[in-house]
């Protein structure tokens, strides 16, 4: 386990990242998705990584949540070092610690809202009656009480996002991924479903990192950190930092 340092204003951290490289295919193929990055998030923040396609957003979420190894370098999460950990126990860390919400809501159409929000519970090994019990208020939370034994088509692009949400956040994950969370909903749902997000990221232990090139919800963040070329380059402390620098 790492003792993750502060920031020199004190703030916690929940991820601490130095000097990690992470490339794909070998020799002239190779694809240095991500080049000796430096990145830091902190407890009870959403922070947005944004840059242009191809420049290693994606792949420096998926390391962080341990879903990709990687060749160089150092990743605490939580107090957790990935770097040297078995994939067993990467496992097991990111059932009880991460949650993931996408651009497409995974979720299973042939099962209704309260099962499929189960289904992270019944993985960690929950009873289905604790499980549905937790998944009911869960989507009470998110505004989707009374909707339990909807099936998923038979929701909006918003509400189904709703209850991805859920399901991400209903094994408390302390972590919470999303990759382009807004890009299929409209501009009002995709403001209401970061109000949402914002509200999660407030809790004092979690923290929400967003890929997004939806510059609509840019505006929801916390602080935003900018990549180019497999690297980030700039973190801006606030939006308006980071609107200023680009003349928005």
């Amino acid at each position: 386990m790492a003792n993750l340092p502060k920031t020199e204003a004190g703030h916690e951290l929940a991820i601490h990242v130095r000097g990690v490289s992470k490339t794909f295919g070998q020799g002239e193929a190779a694809i240095h998705a991500l080049k000796d990055v430096d990145f830091d998030a902190r407890k009870g923040e959403m922070l947005m990584i944004v840059g242009p396609s191809g420049c290693g957003k994606t792949t420096l979420l998926s390391v962080i949540a341990g879903t990709l190894t990687f060749e160089k370098g150092e990743i605490d999460v939580f107090d957790a070092a990935l770097q040297g950990m078995k994939q067993r126990a990467i496992t097991e860390f990111r059932k009880r610690n991460v949650g993931f919400i996408f651009q497409q809501f995974n979720l299973i159409p042939t099962i209704n809202l309260l099962e499929n929000v189960s289904v992270p519970l019944l993985i960690n090994g929950w009873t289905r009656r604790r499980a549905e019990e937790k998944a009911a208020a869960t989507l009470a939370v998110v505004g989707l009480a009374g909707r339990e034994k909807d099936l998923p088509t038979m929701m909006s692009g918003g509400q189904q996002q709703r209850v991805a949400i859920a399901r991400a956040l209903v094994h408390d994950p302390r972590l919470v991924i999303c990759d382009e969370p807004t890009s299929a909903l409209d501009k009002d749902t995709g403001g209401h479903i970061m109000e949402l997000l914002r509200e999660v990221a407030r809790h004092p232990d979690r923290c929400v990192v967003v890929v997004t090139h939806d510059s609509r919800v840019f505006k929801y963040s916390d602080r935003m950190a900018e990549m180019e070329d497999g690297r980030v380059e700039r973190i801006h402390e606030s939006f308006d930092q980071y609107a200023n620098k680009q003349g928005l």
